[in-house]
């Protein structure tokens, strides 16, 4: 019997899932996955994964950082993220999510990245970089109550419609 309902959500979740990735071309942070807890429950990310999709060119000598961050702000635009539920009695997540991604990619807007949960080393810019890791058991990135939260990536070069993945795996 597991001891919380773990779940799984990413850029493709949305009600008719596709592996269309969310799209950046700036190299200011975008934030590609929304989340944001209730008032009444938190949730513990315990792996994460980023992956570079592709895109018409890349630029020489760039790379990317995938991050996941507390931000402020009032969230607009995206799609709504769905996450499956991987064990335990069928529930949904309280926790709600947003995608860059998906059936019909729409960016996220309105959002201010704070707090530094965690970083990806530096990947190289091109199609197929990835990075995907487990959090050792207990050393879990909480996410408070009633707290806003995202994946952002940020290019050192601008590329052109770039596009990214990342999936995240929490429990509640």
């Amino acid at each position: 019997m597991p001891l919380a309902r773990a779940y799984k959500v990413g850029v493709f979740d949305t009600a008719t899932p596709l592996a269309t990735g969310a799209a950046v071309a700036t190299t200011t942070p975008t934030p590609i996955l929304y989340g944001v807890t209730t008032a009444t429950a938190d949730c513990n990310i315990s792996a994460y994964r980023f992956g570079c999709m592709g895109a018409p060119s890349f630029p020489a000598n760039a790379s990317w950082v995938a991050s996941i961050n507390i931000n402020t702000g009032a969230q607009a635009g995206g799609q709504t993220a769905a996450a499956v539920q991987l064990s335990g009695v069928t529930r949904a997540a309280t926790t709600l999510f947003k995608t860059a991604g998906g059936t019909s990619a729409a960016a996220i807007t309105g959002l201010t990245m704070t707090t530094f949960l965690y970083t990806l080393p530096a990947a190289p810019f091109t199609a197929g970089s990835n990075w995907g890791e487990w959090v050792t058991p207990s050393f879990e990135i909480n996410i408070p109550i009633s707290t806003q939260f995202a994946v952002f990536i940020t290019c050192s070069s601008a590329g052109t419609s770039t596009t990214f993945g990342a999936e995240i795996e929490f429990t509640e």
